[in-house]
């Protein structure tokens, strides 16, 4: 078993307190998403028990409640015992959170994001963008192949700089996406008709891996409603 530090997002205590819901219950909620590009299905234990089963890469569960009493958590592949990654999460009861799975299962990497429940501005969408690609490259992320909603994001930056994984307000509608070479036009990726509706939340995703240019692990743009 590896012995691999949880890597968790730096939040203000403030903002953690002011997007919770209250709940007496001791539990919180979390949606476990596979971004492990050489995995195939996964399994999230926690307290021994089966939390979300059977995540497929690029796959996300529901939210599931967990222990807010610092869960000790694994992550198998399904049907297997031995742990590709194992643990203990720092939550609080009534929170919601995204827990990820990435890099490859030899090295498994984790990022616990703490998901705002709070509704949008009235008449608008919110959308955040988090970088999982396993590659050396800054990216920018465009809105309709001209307007960036997101500037020079490197993998797994929203563990150093907390304010990255928050939402941000935009008009609702149908567009396109594109990751690009930071500060560029090479277009990396592209999401050719996104749809966002007015009081919805989402997060984008990039994901894969820089080793590999076709099938199911090549660079991904992926969109998850959260809301």
């Amino acid at each position: 078993m590896k012995n691999i530090q949880i890597v968790l997002v730096a939040m203000a205590i403030t903002w953690m307190l002011g997007c919770s819901k209250t709940s007496n219950s001791g539990e919180a909620q979390i949606r476990f998403v596979n971004l492990s590009p050489n995995s195939t299905n996964v399994d999230l234990i926690g307290n021994g028990a089966l939390v979300a089963g059977g995540i497929a890469y690029g796959s996300a569960s529901t939210y599931k409640p967990i222990s807010s009493s610092n869960p000790a958590i694994t992550v198998n592949t399904t049907g297997v015992t031995q742990p590709l990654f194992s643990g203990n999460l720092s939550i609080k009861a009534g929170m919601y959170y995204s827990f990820f799975v990435f890099d490859s299962t030899t090295k498994m990497k984790v990022s616990l994001v703490i998901d705002d429940q709070t509704a949008p501005p009235a008449g608008k969408a919110n959308i955040r963008f988090l970088n999982f690609y396993n590659g050396a490259v800054a990216v920018d992320v465009k809105k309709g192949g001209s307007t960036n909603l997101f500037i020079s994001r490197t993998t797994n930056d929203h563990t150093v700089n907390g304010d990255l994984s928050k939402y941000i307000a935009i008009d609702p509608g149908t567009f396109t996406l594109s990751a690009v070479v930071a500060g560029s036009s090479v277009v990396l990726i592209q999401l050719p008709s996104f749809a966002t509706v007015a009081g919805k939340s989402y997060t984008m995703i990039l994901r894969g891996s820089s080793s590999v240019t076709t099938g199911t692990q090549a660079i991904t743009l992926d969109a998850i409603t959260d809301k």
